[in-house]
């Protein structure tokens, strides 16, 4: 019987002895996902139709952690999927400033369409999923990782005359900031 103990209480201080060294190697979570949601609103230079080409863009709106935001870049077709549809993605990252100067670096990838809407006018409507890149400053510094998507859609433009059109977009996801220990 006093074996028996003996082992009982040797397994229980091992237990104890384990759970003491898992609870104190325990490390905080070093990561904080958190929901992104985006809207604006701007204009692109023009509607590239060409594999390859880009137009310069830019937008402003709200955005989670940017509050009021300004944002500029570069969209460059990639190529045709179809007849009025192509994938494109930023040429160079998408910068979102935020009103005090912190800079959210992003590059995105998608698919465009061209829909007619009569009277020889046209729409596109682009869907894509932004990522965030490297350069990010201030708050965004910490930004690891993160994916939101968006659906984006212009006013109606001639194909003969595809310059400075305006668009209104959406987004959402989540971003990932590093905390560290």
């Amino acid at each position: 019987m006093r074996l028996i103990r003996r082992r009982v209480a040797a397994a229980v201080l091992s237990l104890a002895g384990l759970l003491l060294v898992l609870v104190a190697g325990a490390v905080p979570a070093r990561a904080q996902v958190v929901p992104f949601r985006m809207t604006g609103a701007g204009v692109a230079d023009f509607i590239p139709l060409v594999p390859g080409q880009a137009s310069p863009h830019d937008a402003v709106g709200t955005a989670t952690y940017l509050g009021r935001y300004r944002a500029e870049g570069l969209v460059r077709l990639d190529g045709f999927t179809g007849p009025t549809t192509g994938s494109f993605s930023s040429a160079e990252p998408v910068a979102f400033t935020a009103a005090n100067g912190d800079v959210f670096l992003v590059d995105y990838q998608g698919q465009v369409e061209l829909l007619s809407v009569g009277d020889g006018l046209f729409i596109t409507v682009w869907f894509a999923e932004f990522t965030p890149t490297s350069g990010s400053t201030g708050r965004f510094a910490q930004v690891v990782d993160g994916s939101f998507f968006m659906t984006a859609i212009t006013a109606p433009f001639s194909l003969e005359s595809p310059v400075m059109v305006d668009y209104s977009w959406s987004g959402s996801g989540w971003i990932e900031f590093d905390r560290g220990r």
